[in-house]
């Protein structure tokens, strides 16, 4: 027996997360593990990882014997024989993805993640066992590649060869691969078992996605409310789990004007030592409101760079993106008044969007007000003005404040900018005057009004999603951009937010762009699908023959 877990028991302010769970598994097993969001489930692996304390009950690994009250060196000798991929975390080294690994492997053997001079032969030793790891995951090609510029899909591929790297005797994984395309999904699940046959690798994942579990589980638990309900056989437990979906509600065509559109649009990165990674060929797409358009291709694509230089938070270096505003185009290249103005009108939820972990939600949607409302916006021109700030300036600070909370500290960081500037510039609203409109945002996504005031950490994952989506419509967009935000929830909540999104389609009528892998819910909300490879738009139409075609084609090509 590789791990026991006897009575787990967590308990948060006013929640119980985890209740007297128990269960076993062997060595060598994938053990997956399925539930509704804030079931449980990352608390758990959180535990198991021994980066979270418990409240009661024991863990048993491999001879180590976890207890509430056990010392902190026990604790810390947990996480040496386990290593964690958590739920949307991209947490990576500015480094090649080479090396990358090359600190993993380090710190397995040395204690801290540094890398050896590249100049001497340590170095190479190191690269040539860090790059079998990346052939695990399918990411030899793209081992001198930064890891920013990495798709997500590769990103999830780089963190679980860095894991492998460290030789733990338990791999814990948080939504594995679940925000990639199915071939790229179908190769970390490989890679995954490859490392379970090769090195007798001992794997515990949750997942929202029934087909990973269908294609890696040796068996599965479902956890409702902090505990075991059901374990068995996967399609067993899938079954018990997918008996709570709720029903679809039908498409409602609406036929609105054109809002939003991209003409000729072409964009390029380049890498001094790797010559050009990405290019998206002139492209032209116009999208109208009441629409509702997906937009699938392989990882890498190209999907996110075409959702971004919508949002005006990346420039083509040629062409044109431009969005209906007060009765007449405006070009979102030319920073300024206008693009601030008509860049009011679109909301954006990204893929790697992060709440600030302890802020009150009832705040958030104050902030986010203060970025959205058209009178705090004429406020914060005059305060540019008053000091100094011309309006190009302040326009590229609030597209700053769109960018996800780690991406936007960091670009302030390389451009020299104090925090303070933004938080002086740009000011929220009195959360008590937006309470009224966030509790109607709050009940369209099928939220309590009483989570306004809780903070972000408490919050499952499936909550925040939803938050997340909440504050992205507070201005009753006419454009909503949404990057593959909805990834990590389970069906069940799946479904009330696709139920949700038709709602608001509805009543709001924005443009819906979103970019997802899950294509049984693009066929399902989408009323028309746009297909992406290596940065050329090839299909656009209806969403169940692009789904079939990307199904078919674009993904196995991968």
């Amino acid at each position: 027996m590789l791990l026991r877990v006897e009575s787990l028991k967590k308990v948060y302010p006013n929640k119980t997360a985890l209740d007297a769970l128990s269960f076993a598994m062997e060595k060598g097993e994938i053990v997956g593990i399925i539930g509704e969001s804030g079931a449980g489930k990352s608390t758990l692996l959180r535990i198991l990882r021994g980066a979270e304390s418990f409240d009661g009950g024991t863990i048993r690994l491999n001879g180590l014997e976890i207890r509430p009250d056990s010392p902190k060196e026990e604790f810390l000798e947990l996480q040496k024989v386990t290593a964690i991929q958590l739920q949307r975390s991209f947490g990576l080294w500015p480094d090649s993805a080479v090396d990358n690994v090359i600190r993993a492997i380090r710190f397995s053997e040395r204690g801290e993640e540094t890398l050896p001079e590249s100049s001497e032969g340590e170095y190479y030793e190191y690269r040539e066992r860090a790059l079998k790891f990346l052939k695990a995951v399918g990411l030899e090609g793209r081992a001198d590649l930064w890891s920013a510029i990495l798709s997500g899909g590769e990103k999830q591929r780089l963190i679980v060869a860095r894991q492998i790297a460290r030789g733990p005797e338990l791999l814990i994984l948080d939504e594995p691969g679940t925000m990639t395309c199915p071939a790229t999904r179908s190769e970390l699940i490989d890679a995954l078992k490859g490392a379970r046959r090769e090195l007798g690798l001992s794997i515990i994942y949750a997942s929202h996605n029934p087909q990973i579990h269908r294609d890696l589980a040796d068996r599965m638990l479902l956890i409702e409310d902090g505990r075991i309900v059901h374990e068995g056989r996967t399609e067993d437990v899938l079954g018990r789990f997918l008996s709570g979906l709720e029903k679809p509600l039908p498409k409602q065509m609406i036929s609105g004007p054109d809002v939003i559109k991209m003409e000729n649009v072409s964009k390029s990165y380049d890498l001094l030592q790797y010559g050009r990674v990405f290019e998206l060929a002139g492209s032209t797409l116009r999208f109208r409101r009441g629409e509702i358009t997906g937009i699938v291709g392989p990882s890498g694509a190209g999907k996110t760079v075409i959702l971004r230089m919508l949002a005006g938070l990346e420039l083509p270096d040629r062409g044109e993106v431009s969005i209906l505003s007060g009765g007449r185009w405006v070009g979102l290249g030319k920073l300024g008044r206008a693009s601030m103005r008509a860049r009011r009108r679109i909301g954006i939820l990204h893929q790697e969007f992060d709440l600030p972990h302890w802020a009150r939600i009832l705040d958030l949607f104050g902030a986010r007000y203060g970025i959205k409302d058209p009178k705090l916006m004429e406020e914060s021109i005059r305060r540019a003005k008053e000091a100094g700030v011309d309006e190009a300036t302040l326009d590229a600070l609030y597209r700053l404040s769109e960018l996800p909370h780690e991406e936007m500290e960091a670009k302030l960081r390389e451009a020299g900018i104090d925090r303070s500037v933004l938080s002086d510039l740009i000011r929220p609203k009195d959360p008590s005057s937006v309470s009224a409109t966030a509790v109607s945002l709050m009940d369209a996504m099928g939220l309590d009004a009483s989570l306004l005031e809780k903070r972000v950490y408490e919050l499952s994952g499936g909550e925040k999603i939803r938050v997340a989506l909440a504050l992205a419509l507070v201005a009753r967009p006419s454009v909503l951009i949404l990057d593959e935000p909805f990834g990590d929830l389970d069906p069940l909540t799946l479904r009330r937010v696709a139920n949700a999104l038709k709602r608001v389609k509805s009543i709001v009528r924005p443009s819906i762009i979103l970019v997802s892998h899950q294509l049984d819910f693009v066929e399902e909300i989408a009323d028309r699908c746009i297909l992406i490879r290596s940065g050329k738009v090839v299909m656009d139409g209806d969403p169940s023959g692009i789904v079939r075609e990307f199904m078919e084609v674009a993904c196995g090509e991968q």
